[in-house]
């Protein structure tokens, strides 16, 4: 391209003669002519020290250390003034020699009120960036920017004019738009691109950029138009949406939108799973396709007063699916409001009383049980006690006595559990939120036994992880104490050793606690009779604390296991789910 054809201030120069200017230069400078200016010196125009530093990276271009040289310097202009410019060099060929070409970028802000027309101030000023880059010249420089560039990158015009604008990737900015782009460069092609691009201070940002060509008369693309739009918060709210639609479609509870007429525009495969509609049934339709009739008007009419109000509605309910089935829920439905206020969507879900009906099933296999044993005890006490009073010669009465007194420790002891028991119901039936058990909190548990029995030794290890806190700490803290008292008070050993070991495995979300003991083994079939929540009857009273460990860990979602403990005892292992972290 011909050096006129650049509409920037330019100089073909050995790096300190003139070897040709543009009349941009010309005019830039003072100078009438291009003729008036070839074959004086460059360095008189530039102001010390710029010009020091400027002949320095001339001589890199010239050896050929250097491809381009960008810097912000200041000429001697017309009538004494002085330009802030940029000054982007490269080597270049003319009339067969080698020169270098200077193009100098004025960053001087002229008044705008007065030397601007309508057009370039509504450019400038528009709400996103605009810039102007120069395929013309080595590394394709931007050679103009608008207000709106400066504001989404944080950089003045003097740091940007001059650049190629890959100054704003950074780590994460993925190669493929990059070489998108590129690949419409080349091709002379409009393209649009979101890449992640990095402002003055460092804060990352998604630029949506957008390329077009600016060809000269010849059909010669010499510009690239571009246009920047800071896309951070659309982006942020496709990841919120991405992270709801994924939560969405892989719960196992029912979740649905409606608008606000309450015409159901969304179901999860929850939502088709449990109630047999597809979407294709339910979009459209109302949430009265769930109705099961045993909601009167009047939790209607308080439902809408809610909601329509922008509050959250909670409420357990019972729904029917499309075959009949009832099904009991705990329904949330909260408003969606726009930024005036007003609501465009309800989002209901729904969460099946799956906890309600394994304390329901829980206490009444608790019930049976603990029933079963007392009335067995019972029924025992009484047959030799009718013994004892039948007076029978074939019958020893101190061994019938010795067994009366067994069986009616046996009662004693299970009577003494139904404290623990009633806790335990206590605590399954609260509606209170959870509160989690920190692992080193077992520390003052274990020391309370170590106390109250001085003749066991009871030892404790916990994990590194101790800010780590186990779900539904109340709850665990039963089973724990159940599970030394058994450790202890079944060990038939002089000395009872009792070894705890506590620790949280954070990428599983679940704690580890082994208590091993040095007392008799554990019959097998009783354990299996525990799990099985069968009313076999168990001789000895330990089955009904080992029945509330496991039933307790049961219900916080963890597994307990029975192994042996060479060369003597137990070693029962509980795994039960961390609390979330609080940070």
């Amino acid at each position: 391209m011909h050096l006129e054809d650049l509409i920037r201030p330019a100089v073909i120069h050995s790096g300190k003669e003139i070897a040709y200017a543009n009349q941009a230069f010309c005019t830039l400078v003072g100078a009438d002519t291009p003729a008036n200016l070839t074959g004086r010196p460059l360095g008189p125009f530039i102001i010390e020290p710029d010009r020091t530093v400027l002949f320095e990276s001339f001589e890199e271009l010239r050896n050929g250390d250097a491809a381009t040289f960008r810097h912000q310097l200041t000429l001697d202009c017309t009538d004494g003034t002085v330009c802030e410019t940029i000054a982007v060099s490269a080597a270049t060929a003319w009339d067969g020699e080698p020169k270098i070409r200077t193009v100098f970028l004025n960053i001087s802000q002229p008044d705008r009120d007065t030397s601007a027309t309508l057009g370039e101030n509504a450019i400038d000023q528009a709400p996103v960036g605009i810039t102007v880059a120069d395929v013309t010249l080595d590394d394709e420089p931007l050679t103009y920017v608008n207000d709106g560039f400066r504001r989404i990158t944080g950089y003045s015009r003097g740091e940007i004019l001059g650049q190629n604008c890959r100054f704003l990737q950074g780590d994460a900015t993925r190669d493929e738009p990059v070489a998108k782009m590129r690949a419409a460069i080349d091709a002379g092609q409009s393209v649009t691109v979101e890449l992640r691009n990095y402002r003055k201070d460092g804060t990352e940002f998604w630029n949506r950029i957008t390329l077009s060509p600016v060809e000269s008369g010849d059909g010669t693309v010499t510009h690239y138009l571009g246009f920047q739009q800071n896309i951070s918060e659309m982006k942020a709210h496709e990841n919120e949406l991405l992270l709801f639609e994924t939560y969405a479609e892989q719960a196992d509870s029912v979740l649905f939108i409606t608008d606000a007429d309450g015409a159901i525009q969304y179901v999860n495969p929850a939502f088709e799973r449990i109630t047999g509609y597809s979407a294709a049934e339910a979009i459209g339709q109302t949430p009265r396709i769930l109705s099961s009739g045993n909601q009167d008007e009047a939790f209607y009419e308080e439902f809408w007063e809610t909601i329509t109000a922008g509050e959250t509605w909670e409420a357990e309910i019972v729904n029917q699916t499309k075959t009949g089935e009832r099904y009991e829920t705990l329904q949330r439905v909260t408003p969606i409001e726009d930024d005036r206020g007003t609501i465009q969507y309800y989002v209901a879900f729904e969460k099946e009383i799956t906890q309600k009906q394994l304390r329901s099933q829980v206490l009444d296999v608790l019930n049976r049980v603990l029933r079963h044993n007392v009335r067995n005890s019972v029924t025992v006490i009484d047959g030799y006690a009718e013994l004892l009073a039948s007076d029978s010669d074939d019958v020893d009465v101190q061994a019938v006595a010795d067994n009366i007194r067994e069986w009616a420790g046996t009662l004693e002891s299970i009577s003494e559990r139904t404290a623990t028991i009633r806790q335990l119901i206590r605590l399954l039936d609260s509606d209170e939120d959870p509160i989690g058990m920190p692992l080193s909190k077992t520390a003052s548990t274990v020391e309370r036994y170590r106390r109250e029995y001085a003749d066991a030794e009871i030892d404790l290890t916990i994990g590194d992880e101790n800010s780590s806190a186990i779900m539904y700490g109340a709850i665990f803290e039963v089973a724990l104490k159940e599970l030394i008292e058994n450790a202890i008070e079944h060990n038939d050993q002089p000395t009872p050793r009792i070894e705890i070991a506590i620790r949280a495995i954070e990428e599983r979300n679940v704690a580890v606690v082994t208590v091993a003991d040095n007392g008799p083994r554990i019959p097998r079939a009783t354990w299996e009779i525990i799990k099985s929540g069968q009313e076999t009857p168990m001789r000895h009273a330990e089955g009904i604390g080992l029945w509330v460990i496991y039933w307790s860990i049961s219900t916080l979602g963890g597994t307990i296991e029975l192994a042996s403990n060479d060369p003597r005892g137990n070693k029962i292992t509980v795994k039960s789910p961390l609390a979330e972290s609080s940070d």
